[in-house]
């Protein structure tokens, strides 16, 4: 846990640059304003994993290009550790998460 005031308002891209070194580190859990302000305290999940598009050739990437796996999504704090375990031992994708997430009508990724 951080709670350092410096970055209080630190974009997700920032959050991840922070934190690209650490190879062994899948996922990011952010308190941020939306978790203090909602009722379900959801926290921000953010993958570390993603692909450059510059970096990718579209004519062998298309379908990556076009459709990015997602990056982030919310969830219930008590559906933190399932998903740190999971993603960390390739069980589940974050993507899989992510996908779960958002066919909530809150888009709040609970536990099973």
């Amino acid at each position: 846990m951080v709670d350092v005031r410096a970055w209080s308002e630190a974009t997700t891209d920032e959050v991840l640059a922070a934190v690209d070194e650490d190879e062994d580190l899948s996922v990011v859990f952010l308190a941020d304003r939306h978790t203090m302000q909602s009722p379900t305290r959801s926290l921000l999940a953010l993958s570390t994993v993603w692909e450059d598009e510059g970096d990718l050739d579209p004519v062998f990437y298309q379908e990556l290009v076009e459709s990015p796996e997602p990056r982030e999504f919310r969830t219930a704090p008590a559906a933190v550790h399932s998903v740190h375990a999971n993603v960390t031992l390739g069980s589940m994708g974050f993507a899989e998460f992510a996908t779960t997430a958002s066919a909530e009508p809150d888009q709040v990724l609970r536990p099973v």
